[in-house]
């Protein structure tokens, strides 16, 4: 008797096959989907990261807003905007400093600091950050994520606070008050928990009172927060600081 073409055991195994090859590679495309997810969880503190604003009294500051791009136009640029022109629209008095425009050395750890008077004696761009420090009442941080953490041009200038927490110090800030505004690549917003805890330990150290954070994620190309409804939450946190 002659067998039927498709069917019998051999039809039946190479459907199997078939079949067996299809689910292979459903498995491998959806572990290649899966692999810049587990990139960024394993990579990740599980520190928790929220964004947050507390109110303000009412009464007009001077803030002073540190940038640490060094990209024109750039997204924490766009950001650091949006919040002074909120500051600004409220009656505030603000200052911005750009670190990423403003280069300096990180700190040298030579403790000279104050022998001449002044906080350091690095003759850099410091020089013309110190006095804008010596008036302000509130400091914001605006800061690209890079690696995790703030980035180096705000990062050397955060390091050469150092004159101001010695205990031979001449002088302190009179800086009461902090915000924190990140943004950056990772979808993710426990990936900026290394610059969410250097931030609360330094709100520590200083005793500074946390009036706000705000972490934007999933921005990296240019102009890429343009529009992004993070610009109103910045707006609203310098108007109501």
């Amino acid at each position: 008797m002659r067998r039927e073409q498709g069917h019998g055991p051999d039809a039946d195994t190479r459907r199997l096959t078939r079949r067996g090859l299809l689910l292979g590679a459903g498995v491998a495309a959806f572990l290649a989907a899966c692999a810049p997810l587990y990139r960024h969880v394993s990579s990740t503190s599980a520190i928790r990261v929220e964004s947050f604003t507390s109110p303000g009294s009412g009464r007009s500051r001077n803030i002073l807003v540190l940038t640490g791009s060094a990209r024109p136009g750039g997204n924490s640029e766009l950001l650091a905007d949006a919040f002074v022109r909120g500051a600004r629209a409220a009656g505030h008095a603000v200052n911005v400093f750009e670190c990423g425009k403003n280069p300096m050395s990180a700190c040298l750890h030579c403790d000279n600091c104050w022998t001449t008077g002044t906080p350091c004696v690095v003759d850099d761009s410091f020089s013309a950050l110190w006095p804008l420090l010596e008036q302000a009442d509130m400091l914001v941080l605006c800061s690209p994520l890079y690696w995790y953490n703030f980035s180096g041009h705000i990062k050397c200038v955060i390091d050469r606070l150092y004159p101001y927490s010695r205990k031979n110090r001449l002088r302190d800030m009179p800086v009461k008050e902090a915000m924190l505004l990140m943004c950056g690549e990772s979808l993710f917003p426990r990936s900026f928990a290394g610059a969410a805890e250097a931030y609360r330990q330094m709100l520590g150290l200083k005793r500074w009172k946390d009036r706000g954070r705000l972490f934007v994620t999933g921005v990296h190309e240019m102009g890429a927060m343009a529009g992004h409804r993070a610009l109103a939450t910045a707006e609203d946190m310098g108007r109501n600081a």
